[in-house]
């Protein structure tokens, strides 16, 4: 091999790790002071956004959830059944028959 190309190799692969640390992170599209954010919140789509100023702004759009509703079983109160009795009869006193007799014995 040419001496330079010797000199050149091992200097390339050093240059290497400091090309990829120069990437800009622009994975969460944060670029010059603004920011966005996006994430589900249960059923509602976040979106957050900040701007150089610091205004921030958030959108949520929801969808319409499934709802479930269970009946209570009815309660019955079963009323005391009614009895109706007969009224009593109410007899005047009369005034009575009085028998007097003699008894005779042989």
């Amino acid at each position: 091999m040419q001496p330079i190309a010797c000199l050149l190799l091992p200097a390339a692969l050093l240059a290497l790790p400091t090309l990829a640390l120069a990437d800009h992170d622009d994975h969460d599209g944060h670029r010059r002071g603004s920011y966005k954010q996006e994430y589900w919140d249960g059923a509602c789509k976040v979106e957050r956004k900040w701007k150089k100023n610091g205004e921030f702004k958030e959108e949520r759009k929801c969808r319409p959830q499934p709802a479930y509703v269970v009946q209570q079983p009815a309660v019955v109160v079963q009323q005391p059944a009614v009895v109706y009795a007969p009224a009593p009869v109410v007899v005047a006193p009369s005034p009575g028959v009085v028998i007097q007799g003699t008894i005779r014995l042989p």
